[in-house]
């Protein structure tokens, strides 16, 4: 009956783990994961709580205003945008962070680094195991003998048959300070079905200790796969809250990159149509005979190459457009139009740079990005690896204990004889004699940390060279909006200027194209002086790290200044 007992407690338990589903397994490593990362997560300035990656969120378009206006200057694609879904900055920000494959592939780079954590964590808690196996026996006599049999007339040799189980229970604890302790019961029960039945079972329970005396010893050497890997999830939790900042960046600068594309083929469109009236006028005085065919023929050429710089424009406009709805995670066959209220916001807010000196950005840069921080980090894990190719090299000597106890004498299952226990301790050491590896392992050490120092420098670097850079654009695109405002200015009254001429006969065909031209190129780059001044502005805060990204991918950017 005991056997009986002692199989069915053990069915039970196989039968218990069978019985834990895939969604239980599932469930138990999302809970330790994001339990994981919610603990690290105050540790990291702007990390956000949504983080979950098995969301199903579906994205509805019909939530939307729907364009239903047909815009000449985009030709043959303005019928394609009747019905598009008009999509302004917050909500295409808001899309983007719900929606973006690039954005959910970062975010499950986290959650993988902090499920890689609850192994090393694991590892530091008492751990169990059970398995056990089963055999039928049986020996079969082969036709030689049963030949002889026949011959002799001698007696038939009985098969043999038996059954054979074996368990094994057993459980461990790794200890922080390098040693480990382990338990180990096993139990093989034999019956034999043949001959005499009976029952035979030996079995053992078997205790150990061991502790590292020299090298591994201590929790710095012993649990720096877990500082580690703590340690790397921080990383991660820095990277991802970077790129949160960079991400949204990102949209919007492609946001305002495709309204200019689409107020570029506007403004050709309107170069296109002024350059055709100039032509029909000089056509007109051809047919008078008040101008000659070279003239009109100059201005056919310039109606062409207006033409041409239309065509590409909307193309561009649209490639742009495509591209936008990859990114914000929607689909190629998708209809939307960027909001051109958009462009009027940002012509609004001013050409004004943000209120701190150059010197005070660099400095508020160091201190505040996350990036730079990981560096320094990255530097001190290169020094505790030069400790722990030190301790390689040291002598192993291991303190050792060991109890055994046996199973009864009489062969009775699960029965263990305590008073015949045998106990043991005793010392295991390795002379380090073959050590190259080892040797080159500490060299390596010392070379990494250097380029891990280098690596920071040229990151502090790095930082200050990103904000000049963006302090500098910003400068530019300033500067480039006062020159192509007065260069509007300019080419407006050259435009009307040659147009009085011209309708009195004493105008002159090439000032007519050039000072055309010369307005459409201008009207662009005002319009393309204000998206960069926007977008330098956006990189400077996020560069200068005061750009702070809501779940809904909103920022607040610098001390206070928000959108």
């Amino acid at each position: 009956m005991k056997l009986h007992r002692n199989y069915l407690l053990l069915a039970l338990i196989a039968g218990g783990l069978v019985g834990c589903s895939n969604s239980a397994y599932r469930y138990s490593a999302d809970e330790e994961t994001y339990e994981a990362i919610a603990d690290k997560a105050p540790l990291v300035a702007g990390m956000s709580d949504q983080v979950l990656i098995d969301e199903e969120k579906q994205v509805d378009l019909t939530l939307f205003s729907v364009n239903s206006q047909i815009y000449e200057f985009l030709d043959n694609e303005a019928e394609g945008e009747v019905g598009g879904s008009i999509i302004s900055l917050n909500a295409a920000l808001d899309l983007a962070f719900q929606h973006s494959k690039e954005y959910q592939a970062q975010k499950e780079r986290l959650y993988l680094e902090a499920l890689a954590l609850t192994f090393d964590r694991y590892r530091y808690t008492p751990t169990f195991s059970a398995n056990g196996s089963g055999d039928y026996q049986w020996d079969t006599t082969d036709q030689f003998v049963i030949d002889m049999q026949a011959m002799t007339g001698a007696t038939a040799i009985s098969t043999s048959e038996s059954t054979v189980a074996r368990s094994n229970l057993g459980a461990r604890y790794l200890l922080k300070s390098g040693g480990a302790i382990a338990l180990n019961l096993t139990n093989n029960f034999t019956r034999f079905l043949s001959g005499d039945v009976s029952e035979f079972s030996t079995g053992a329970l078997i205790g150990s200790f061991t502790q590292p005396l020299l090298r591994d010893f201590g929790s710095d050497i012993e649990t720096e796969a877990l500082l580690q890997a703590e340690r790397d999830l921080l990383y991660q939790l820095r990277d991802f809250t970077r790129y949160r900042k960079e991400f949204a960046v990102q949209v919007a600068s492609q946001y305002y990159v495709v309204l200019l594309a689409r107020e570029t083929a506007n403004n050709n469109y309107a170069g296109l149509l002024a350059n055709n009236l100039s032509l029909e006028r000089e056509q007109a005085f051809q047919a008078e005979g008040l101008t000659t065919l070279l003239e009109v023929g100059r201005l056919e050429q310039s109606a062409l190459q207006a033409d041409l710089r239309w065509a590409r424009a909307i193309t561009s406009y649209k490639r742009g457009l495509d591209n936008f709805k990859i990114l914000i995670g929607l689909n190629a066959e998708d209809n939307i139009v960027l909001d051109d209220n958009e462009m009027v916001l940002i012509a609004e807010t001013g050409m004004d740079s943000p209120d701190v000196d150059l010197e005070q950005a660099i400095a508020m840069a160091v201190q505040t990005r996350l990036d730079l921080y990981t560096q320094l980090d990255q530097v001190q894990d290169a020094a505790r690896r030069i400790e722990l190719a030190a301790d390689e090299l040291d002598v192993a000597l291991d303190l050792n204990f060991l109890v055994s106890v046996p199973g009864a004498a009489d062969g009775s299952f699960g029965e263990l004889e305590f008073e015949n226990a045998v106990y043991s301790a005793g010392l295991d050491f390795d002379l380090p004699l073959d050590n190259k590896a080892q040797r080159n392992n500490y060299r390596r050490a010392l070379i990494d940390y250097d380029l891990a120092t280098r690596g920071y420098v040229l990151a502090l670097d790095a930082v200050k060279i990103d904000v000049l850079r963006t302090w500098r654009e910003m400068n530019e695109a300033r500067k480039s909006y006062e020159i192509s405002l007065r260069g509007v200015q300019i080419n407006e009254r050259r435009v009307e200027e040659a147009e009085l001429r011209a309708e009195i006969g004493l105008g002159d065909i090439q000032d007519t194209v050039d000072s055309q031209n010369d307005l459409t190129s201008s009207r662009t780059e005002l319009t393309s002086s204000i998206v960069s001044h926007n977008i330098a502005k956006l990189e400077f805060w996020r560069d200068v790290g005061l750009l702070y990204v809501g779940d809904n991918g909103q920022w607040e950017e610098g001390i206070n200044e928000s959108r």
